[in-house]
């Protein structure tokens, strides 16, 4: 695997192939991990502590003589990927052409700590409705990019931050040739999907996300206050959201304060990652219906940690943290977003979409689909209507997707 230097305005295909010695280095270090000296509370069972030792010991001996990197290797090589230079960065990205003459294109923006082949079980679907029981008509052309210093984007020189990065993916789409398109995204992608929204609503048509974290100036999720005029519903959504966010935020303060310092621990341990990791996935899904193991598959879990290990981007994925700490975490004094804004409010029991009443302070909210199930990672929790939900808003935002009278909102 090699990302070679590349002409600024060339768009080159990439392909994916981790050196066997990467792999066995890999999978030595998962299988010399210290059981023996492993400790734990005697409820720790219940994750409250993080993975428990049972969970992860298991998943540890699947990993390491069950779970085939290459089989997944083919399948993430079978969507079109291209690597482009951009403002100095080698710009990863997967380009999937949707069916009929004239796709809308979408912008896919992903979070961490997921990554591109996240969204792989929806490529289809969203390119090639004609296939799954829809319309060729409401296909989409996905550009799904990977972060700088995520996956196989090239890090940058220095830390780079949520605006820094819309700026690049809007430069990516300009040299793709698209002068509009339509943008989705969650947790970063999320924030990174309303700055797009934000700077350039001559050529965003629309945003869609499954989170709501750039909001108006003095945002009451910033400091727990709420203005004197708030209503029930908002003075209850803020208390709830501050108060979780205590507890579950030690992660980002983390990321955001001392990268480094984890860094270094998750460079040296296969293990210590994949707990660092599948942690997220456990506290942050919806799980009041389905247990963990049913909601995600063993190699779902393991292919979304080695997209970290083969790629050594565990350190540089998160200085977008400590690079958001630089920005302006809210709107400016009496803006918003005015591109119109369709929130598909899933169960994520860390990061709660706020009510409407408070999206629409910061954003034109002309979709606002409240889902009975699904948390913080609907492509793999409930892609059917993750899916549903952005066709809907195709058909809302582009007219002539949707002939006669536009969707209630």
């Amino acid at each position: 695997m090699t990302l070679d230097s590349f002409e600024t305005s060339s768009i080159r295909p990439f392909r994916i192939d981790v050196a066997a010695t990467r792999l066995d280095m890999i999978r030595n270090r998962v299988r010399a991990f210290r059981w023996d000296a492993w400790i734990e509370p005697v409820d720790a069972g219940d994750w409250r502590y993080g993975p428990p030792a049972a969970y992860m010991r298991s998943l540890c001996d699947y990993w390491v003589d069950g779970y085939d990197w290459r089989q997944h290797e083919q399948v993430i090589n079978a969507r079109p990927h291209f690597i482009t230079a951009i403002d100095g960065v080698d710009l990863h990205f997967v380009h999937e052409h949707g069916s009929g003459p004239n796709p809308t294109p979408l912008l896919v923006a992903h979070g961490w700590p997921y990554s591109f082949h996240s969204y792989d079980g929806l490529i289809d679907r969203l390119a090639h409705p004609e296939r799954h029981g829809g319309k060729a008509e409401e296909a989409f052309t996905l550009i799904i990019p990977s972060y700088p210093g995520y996956d196989f984007s090239r890090h940058p020189q220095r830390p780079m931050g949520p605006h820094a990065t819309a700026i690049l993916f809007d430069k990516l789409m300009a040299r793709l040739g698209y002068s509009r398109y339509i943008v989705h995204g969650g947790d970063w992608g999320a924030h990174i999907t309303s700055l797009l929204g934000f700077t350039f609503p001559h050529r965003v048509i629309g945003i869609h996300a499954t989170g709501l974290a750039l909001r108006e100036a003095g945002a009451p999720q910033l400091t727990g206050q709420v203005p004197s005029d708030a209503t029930d519903e908002q003075r209850t959504f803020v208390a709830s959201e501050y108060a979780i966010w205590q507890r579950e935020g030690a992660y980002s303060q983390l990321h955001a304060t001392k990268p480094a310092k984890l860094g270094y621990a998750m460079m040296d341990s296969p293990v210590g990652t994949a707990a660092w990791i599948i942690e997220a996935f456990h506290a942050w899904s919806d799980r009041r219906t389905h247990t963990f193991e049913e909601l995600f598959t063993p190699d779902q879990l393991l292919t979304e940690v080695m997209l970290y290990l083969v790629t050594d981007a565990f350190p540089t994925s998160i200085w977008i943290y400590g690079a958001k700490r630089e920005e302006e975490t809210a709107l400016p004094p009496g803006r918003r977003v005015r591109v119109p804004t369709g929130l598909a409010v899933f169960r994520d029991p860390v990061f709660p979409m706020p009510p409407r009443s408070i999206a629409q302070l910061s954003h034109d909210v002309v979709q606002y689909t409240e889902m009975a199930q699904g948390g913080h990672f609907p492509f793999y929790e409930a892609p059917d209507l993750l899916v549903a939900d952005l066709r809907q808003f195709l058909r809302r935002v582009v007219p002539s997707k949707c002939p006669g009278d536009l969707l209630p909102s």
